[in-house]
């Protein structure tokens, strides 16, 4: 699909018309890009090669993400991709990782957001940021060692506790 577009627009250049860079979709820029670079699009378009790296910056379009795509869609890379994917596994549920992948989804879920605009306008003071953030660590600590234990009862029943509280 991605060559099709390509090469029509081949096509309608070599016939002589002269592609309009301003009437190019996001929808459009995906497929090219998808296959091809941006250095190939823009001498499509006759236009500079920043000007598409503008334009994908500007759609969020982004080469990791076809890269992967392609990665995740190649039946080759099933066995190496189980393997890395049991690799990171590994690493996450090995115990000497539990307080440093805590600290880390603190700050994710947690620190980087309401709570340090709240610190920083002096809503919420040092020693309480202390405190918080030491009671995150350990509670997502403690339901990280749960996991890594397979307590799966202990963590549903956890969870069900706390759920009535949303209600």
């Amino acid at each position: 699909m991605n060559q099709n577009l390509y090469e029509e627009l081949i096509k309608r250049k070599n016939g002589g018309e002269k592609l309009d860079w301003s009437s190019i979709t996001k929808e459009e820029l995906e497929n090219l890009f998808e296959e091809h670079s941006d250095s190939m699009i823009a001498e499509l378009y006759n236009i500079t090669k920043s000007q598409v790296i503008n334009k994908r910056r500007e759609w969020d379009i982004k080469q990791y993400n076809y890269l992967l795509k392609n990665f995740l869609k190649d039946d080759k890379n099933d066995i190496l991709l189980k393997n890395l994917n049991q690799g990171s596994k590994d690493r996450l549920l090995n115990k000497k990782n539990i307080d440093t992948i805590a600290i880390a989804l603190t700050h994710y879920l947690f620190r980087n957001g309401p709570v340090e605009d709240m610190h920083s306008s002096g809503k919420l003071s040092q020693n309480d940021m202390k405190t918080l953030n030491k009671f995150m660590v350990n509670r997502i600590a403690g339901l990280l060692q749960t996991i890594n234990r397979e307590e799966w009862l202990k963590l549903e029943l956890l969870l069900n506790y706390y759920n009535t509280f949303s209600r």
